[in-house]
């Protein structure tokens, strides 16, 4: 992994001697299949809020499904907006359109990897395009139990080396901005930083909790 790890950094014009290793980083504690589902499904959800021209029929397919309670307090506040009138809502979702939480597409991106809807993942130099997912994720008005149930996780050691990765790039990123005020070239810190969040809180269990740092 730590060799892996070395040679991806390589890629950016970034040596490393020596890493540790990623069980000596971070108490690794791993969740279930079913709760990667569940969290996958309130950012599509989310990300449906933002984006979708009539964001109000995603908060009724939420609903319907009896999946509101899913959403973190953040996430709420986003759909909140739905219980505006529609030129209220309809402002207020063009100003969300350029929030950080549209950086959540990245972790749903992750999410939909450590699940193994997709089979691998784009570079810490490119982001995610939306025509990558939908046809892993339930459309709008479709039932959400199926989806749920067939959750399943790709092999632990292939999420444990993104986790590794991701970590040590960011760490080297952050560093080299403090120091110097540039970024790695061809890196998309907001990238690096949103797949970390996803994949730490996928093998972390015990440390992470989604949207925490917003409570």
């Amino acid at each position: 992994m730590i060799a892996s790890t070395q040679t991806r950094l390589k890629q950016h014009g970034l040596e490393v001697e020596s890493l540790p290793e990623v069980e000596e980083i971070f108490p690794i504690q791993f969740r279930e299949p079913i709760e990667l589902a569940r969290r996958t499904l309130a950012l599509h959800a989310l990300l449906g809020v933002i984006f979708h021209p009539q964001p109000k029929e995603v908060s009724e397919w939420l609903s319907a499904e009896n999946f509101l309670h899913e959403l973190t307090d953040r996430e709420r506040w986003a759909f909140s907006i739905t219980e505006l009138p529609e030129e209220e809502m309809l402002w207020k979702q063009a100003a969300m359109q350029t929030n950080l939480l549209t950086w959540r597409a990245e972790s749903l991106y992750v999410l939909l990897w450590a699940s193994g809807e997709i089979s691998s993942l784009l570079g810490p130099d490119e982001r995610m395009e939306g025509s990558l997912i939908a046809e892993c994720l339930p459309a709008l008005g479709e039932p959400v139990q199926p989806f749920i149930q067939k959750a399943e996780m790709r092999p632990r050691r292939e999420i444990l080396a993104e986790l590794h990765y991701y970590f040590v790039l960011n760490h080297i990123a952050e560093e080299i901005y403090e120091q110097s005020g540039e970024s790695i070239d061809g890196l998309e810190p907001m990238v690096v930083g949103e797949r970390l969040y996803a994949l730490h809180w996928i093998a972390c269990a015990g440390q992470s909790k989604w949207d925490a740092d917003e409570e």
